[in-house]
């Protein structure tokens, strides 16, 4: 396979029982082929007599022991290797076959491997395969669920992200009465005797180890054709819908929704990959779903994740992402998707609710990276927060940075085509990015990606004679990884009698003053309100001295005199310190007001008094002061 030398980054290909002399083995070949033939009940997670076949071919200069990962809660019978049966080694979570002679570079190799058993618990654990019932429905399910390094739990694998199998068959014996779903095309069904009934699914599209599945229940086949641009057939739409009578009519709208969702994507992502096939579901209970290629495993139906999951086709299954530490190329793209979809399908309400809701997730706490440092941790990697809803905002922001939705979504269907069948790293999609914009996109990487946090913004603005002055101050959220984003920021400008303005300014530097002629009367302004950034707002205030030459506006009071317990309003040429004294020159009272306009409750006895005012960036004043009984 393309791109082996990235072996740099192992931490974020491989799993906990990856060890090296494991990996060393794993290497050796490239395989081309996955046959699965299991014996499988929807009321166990007992595997009956199975087999897989693998057929490879050898990378190494020479190969002396064949390596699979498998679980050892399983057993494993026999091993075949090119229709000779061999000897074979446990050892951990593996079954290595010594092979004598060892076969040399280029030599293709069937091997298959004869096991049985049961399944270690995936309780507490993302992956494995499951047997529940489902507590809305009642129905019973055995399916598997193999992402991030669950695929060893139940078949001879190998769990290294960028080596794609070139085909897939899956056939599954599974008792009368009940379906088995799994990735491709069912070729067909057979009966068998003893009540079984054996479904035969075939692939001929790449796809990697963790994307293999299968899920058996009592199902019915609810399935239509959808036609789509730029494929000369209409596709077929399967789903295995729980058999009771109500789960199909609750969830049809949103089923038949796919169509939609199909058509629209594949006119903003490019043809759907894998049209010769088919598309589909297959109901499992667990609160969510998982993007098995060609048929995605769906606990239930909604819009959002009915559109993700189907986008996971292009971004995940057609593209993979060739580390664990890069998995924003996935989850990232296929959460963004979801507001895809509701800019296509969706209400403007329904798109901004769902931007605020991601945009406030993301800035909830103020660090965190979309790269994943530790692809150990199951959890860390498929974080809602980080690798999902920061993953989709990074997307959301390229796309403001571009200012061009034609490129953006141009961009994504050429990296598609580019990368499409096999795998990308981060740095593909950023080379991608810099050779369609002709610019360097290192910096917008290394505050977003791998930088932590989100700006935070105070603005200062006045407006006086149709010109308008802004002072943006901006601090990192994670001061020790980003202390200032260089940014893009809409400012909206809502003005008297005179519709709002929208300006896009970039931020360069942690105080930037801005000042913008003939924008006419302004009472308000917004800080990207379309929540194109991921950002706080701390404070947005109007400073009546903003802009004005020093001196040029008055040192007022109001009312005067003043009754003693009163309140007065004082206006000032701009902010400062005000000391009051009596006829003895003596200061009786101190005020640091911190805007221009400022109501000050006078305690001081009758009498009269002068007033100082010293600004804070020069130019001083004074006035008397009668304050009465």
């Amino acid at each position: 396979m393309a791109r082996t030398i990235r072996l740099l980054v192992l931490v974020g290909l491989v799993s906990a029982q990856q060890d090296p002399a494991t990996l060393a083995l794993l290497y050796k070949y490239d395989v081309k082929f996955w046959w699965l033939n299991l014996e499988v009940s929807h009321t166990s997670r007992q595997l009956g007599p199975s087999w897989v076949l693998s057929r490879l071919e050898v990378k190494a200069p020479f190969l002396d022991t064949l390596a699979f990962e498998l679980h050892n809660s399983l057993i494993v019978d026999s091993v075949k290797v090119n229709g000779e049966a061999l000897s074979f080694i446990r050892r951990g979570h593996t079954v290595r076959i010594p092979l004598n002679p060892s076969l040399p570079q280029g030599a293709l190799i069937e091997a298959i491997v004869y096991y049985r058993g049961e399944p270690p618990s995936p309780s507490g654990s993302l992956s494995g395969l499951f047997n529940r019932q489902s507590p809305t429905w009642g129905n019973q399910v055995t399916w598997t669920l193999s992402q991030p390094f669950g695929a060893l739990t139940w078949w001879p694998t190998k769990q290294i992200l960028h080596d794609k199998a070139d085909s897939l068959w899956t056939f599954l014996t599974v008792p009368l009465g009940t379906r088995a779903g799994a990735v491709g095309r069912l070729e067909g069904v057979d009966t068998l005797p003893n009540g079984k009934v054996r479904f035969r699914w075939k692939s001929k599209y790449p796809i990697t180890y963790y994307l293999v599945s299968f899920a058996v229940a009592e199902y019915i086949d609810y399935s239509f054709y959808v036609s789509l641009p730029n494929i000369p057939q209409p596709v077929l739409v399967q789903n295995y819908i729980y058999d009771n009578p109500q789960t199909l009519p609750y969830f049809i709208d949103q089923i038949d929704t796919t169509a939609a969702l199909m058509r629209e994507f594949s006119l903003v992502y490019g043809p759907y990959p894998f049209w010769e096939e088919k598309y589909g579901h297959m109901m499992a209970p667990f609160s969510g779903g998982m993007e098995h290629q060609t048929m995605t495993t769906q606990g239930f139906f909604s819009f959002t994740l009915t559109a993700h999951e189907l986008a996971h086709q292009w971004f995940g299954d057609w593209v993979t992402c060739g580390s664990w530490q890069d998995i924003w190329l996935n989850e990232g793209f296929a959460t963004y998707s979801e507001y895809i979809a509701l800019e296509a399908l969706g209400t403007p309400t329904e798109r901004r609710e769902w931007l605020i809701q991601v945009h406030d997730d993301v800035v909830s706490e103020p660090n965190g990276t979309v790269w994943v440092p530790d692809t150990l941790q199951e959890g860390r990697i498929f974080s809602g927060r980080l690798s999902y809803h920061k993953g989709a905002y990074l997307l959301h922001m390229i796309r403001f940075h571009l200012g061009n939705d034609s490129l953006f979504f141009s961009i994504l269907r050429d990296y598609l085509s580019t990368y499409g069948g096999g795998n990308a790293w981060l740095q593909d999609f950023r080379s991608y990015l810099e050779a369609r914009t002709g610019e360097s996109w290192a910096g917008f990487f290394q505050q977003w990606y791998y930088g932590e946090g989100f700006p935070i913004f105070s603005c200062v603005w006045n407006e006086s004679g149709g010109t308008l002055w802004l002072v943006l101050r901006q601090r990192g959220s994670w001061q020790a990884s980003v202390p200032f984003f260089k940014t893009p920021l809409e400012i909206q400008i809502q003005r008297q009698s005179r519709p709002d303005t929208l300006l896009r300014l970039t931020i360069t530097q942690p105080v930037h003053t801005f000042s913008i002629e003939g924008i006419g009367s302004v009472r308000q302004i917004l800080i990207d309100p379309s929540y194109w950034i991921l950002r706080q707002i701390d404070t947005l205030r109007r400073d009546l001295s903003l802009g004005m030459p020093s001196g040029r506006a008055p040192l007022l009071i109001s009312p005067h005199p003043i009754a003693s317990g009163g309140v007065a309003c004082l206006s000032l040429p701009s902010p400062g310190q005000i000391e009051i004294r009596d006829s003895c020159g003596r200061c009786v009272e101190r005020l640091n007001p911190q805007n221009r306009i400022f109501y000050w409750q006078v305690g001081l006895s009758p009498g009269l008094y002068v007033l100082r005012w010293q600004g804070l960036n020069g130019g001083e004043g004074a006035i008397p002061l009668l304050v009465i009984p």
